[in-house]
């Protein structure tokens, strides 16, 4: 009897076990599908975000968007079942068609020129349904782009009083994505009526054609009628496959255009062949030099591009010492913004040689922003996702501000908000991981409302700053961010006198003191930190800051002048 129990208490536990495993297992596929979504978008952007110029040419925003908005598994699994219900049908004519030649092969001509037929129509509407469906998509992608593109062209269409000459623009758009809409659904239309008109014309020319067959007695009347049935029937399965190959271009579209978009060409490459250059030159050197820190930036015949009249582009050799600052000098359009160009980032030459150590920045002459963060966030290029930032770095950005004459009230008060601001973001997430790690999940509720709550208020201040305040944050950002090489393309020429002696002395600075406004009980002393190097451009105007500098003449022949400036190390 305990058996018995035993064996009933199993018969009934087990099966619960089972349907909960079921649960548990579909629960599973669904969490598979957004990880498969998720690791496709964030892949899609990262490669975005690596690709060279011409690639980046070839993918607008706008198709980015379409195709990251795409949900991805279910294409593929739509795709995926079309094929199978597209290869049933085909398996069902292609067995008709067997039986009926085998059993009546003279009445069965029909079957053999019928699907001919079908084929040829098929292969000759593909390339022009491709072709509508992707103009089709090009004109979504304008509007898109033209949506995206008004709040940065409002300003200059309201100055000019030119905001209907916008509107305008945009009715063009739809009109034209209309056009293309109504030439792919006519087509649709047009198509899916030529098959039954097909099946008609080749029942109607094998009844006319078959009149001797039934006469002499060669098929008979039940056959040439059950051959008709079966052209009939046939006729409605091409146009339910028809139907199918319609809506599998529709998948297929979108899962070729993300597949050009992964397979075109990164940086990466590039970039590795750059590193590995370096790598070597620093390995070769090590032996002459054991300290990194005497490695010098070597330039090996570098082209100066420029657009000087009658003059060609020449080459330009020399060698660059950690610690010292170079300014180059020249006339307008002489090549100076693109020989700095060539020093880092995606058009870095391979041979300009340093030691891969060494973090090289170019501050961007543009104003750029992260529109929807705060200043803060805008000042030190940080995200609350990272929690290990050391919150103490806001006080010397705040101090590297006020040191670039960025102090309004605003701005500081602005840079105090987003701080405390993106503390408490920090401290909340750090919170929200403690939750999970101890699997409370109630605590976790206010997770989304952190993350609308970080774009909050954020959308505008940097529209309150000047051209120059701009320009000074650009600069600002720069010096928080500490490169061991800061490479600036005219950093005074639009600034007063008295805001270039900031800037300049500011620059000194920050090759003296290794670093600006570095704290003084930070872990390495003065003499321990790493070299810092300035290379900068400006019009013909020396300047007193200098170590050396680079004179890219009218002719375009390059020179190099020491100055006789005494090096000096600063205490912090």
């Amino acid at each position: 009897r305990n058996g018995t129990a035993m064996a009933l208490g199993l018969a009934w536990v087990l099966p619960n076990v089972v349907l909960l495993a079921v649960d548990f297992f579909e629960m599973a596929v669904l969490e598979m599908g957004f990880n498969i979504r998720y690791h496709l978008r964030v892949n899609l952007f990262r490669k975005y975000l690596r690709y060279t110029d011409e690639s980046r040419a070839l993918v607008p925003v706008q198709a980015l968007k379409i195709s990251i908005m795409e949900d991805i598994p279910d294409l593929v699994s739509q795709g995926y079942l079309i094929l199978f219900e597209l290869w049933a049908m085909l398996g069902k004519i292609a067995m008709v068609a067997i039986f009926i030649l085998q059993e009546l092969p003279r009445s069965a001509v029909p079957l053999v020129v019928y699907p001919v037929l079908i084929i040829v129509h098929l292969i000759r509407t593909h390339r022009m349904r491709m072709e509508l469906m992707a103009k089709e998509g090009d004109g979504k992608s304008a509007t898109i782009e033209c949506l995206m593109q008004a709040n940065h062209g409002y300003k200059l269409l309201k100055a000019y009083d030119k905001l209907t000459t916008g509107i305008r623009h945009f009715e063009i758009l739809l009109h034209t994505q209309r056009k293309m809409v109504m030439d792919l659904k006519s087509f649709n239309f047009w198509n899916a009526q030529l098959i039954p008109w097909i099946t008609t014309l080749v029942v109607g020319f094998y009844i006319g054609a078959s009149y001797h067959l039934v006469s002499s007695g060669h098929v008979t009347l039940g056959a040439l009628v059950q051959t008709i049935n079966v052209v009939k029937d046939l006729g409605d399965r091409f146009s339910t496959l028809l139907s199918g190959v319609e809506e599998l271009s529709k998948a297929v579209s979108p899962l070729s255009s993300i597949t050009f978009q992964f397979n075109l060409e990164t940086e990466t490459l590039h970039r590795a062949d750059v590193f590995a250059a370096k790598k070597n030159y620093a390995l070769n050197f090590s032996s002459a030099a054991p300290n990194f820190d005497n490695i010098p930036i070597v330039f090996q015949n570098v082209k100066i591009d420029h657009s000087l009249p009658n003059v060609h582009n020449v080459e330009f050799s020399t060698h660059i010492l950690q610690g010292t600052v170079i300014q180059i000098v020249g006339p307008h359009d002489s090549g100076k913004g693109q020989l700095l160009k060539k020093i880092c980032g995606p058009g870095a030459a391979e041979n300009i040689l340093m030691s891969p150590h060494l973090f090289a920045l170019q501050v961007p002459h543009e104003p750029l922003f992260l529109e929807s963060h705060g200043l803060f966030e805008n000042l030190h290029l940080v995200s609350a996702a990272d929690r290990h930032f050391d919150v103490k770095s806001a006080e010397r950005g705040l101090r590297i501000l006020k040191r670039l004459k960025l102090d309004k009230e605003w701005i500081l008060r602005q840079h105090e908000l987003d701080a405390s601001s993106f503390t408490g973001r920090i401290h909340s997430l750090q919170e929200l991981d403690r939750c999970k790690t101890s699997l409370h999940v109630s605590c976790c509720d206010d997770e989304e409302h952190l993350d609308v709550e970080s774009e909050e208020g954020y959308q505008a201040w940097f529209s309150h700053m000047s051209g120059s305040e701009k320009w000074r944050f650009q600069l600002a950002r720069a010096f928080v961010a500490d490169p061991h090489v800061l490479i600036v393309h005219r950093p005074v020429d639009e600034l007063d006198d008295d805001l270039k002696e900031v800037i300049l002395s500011l620059l000194r600075d920050f090759v003296d003191q290794r670093g600006l406004e570095i704290d003084e009980d930070a872990r390495w002393t003065l003499q321990q930190r790493r070299p810092r190097t300035v290379i900068f451009s400006t019009g013909s105007i020396k300047t007193s800051i200098a170590d050396y500098i680079w004179r890219i003449s009218e002719e375009g022949v390059t020179s190099v002048e020491k100055t006789h400036r005494p090096k000096t190390l600063r205490r912090v």
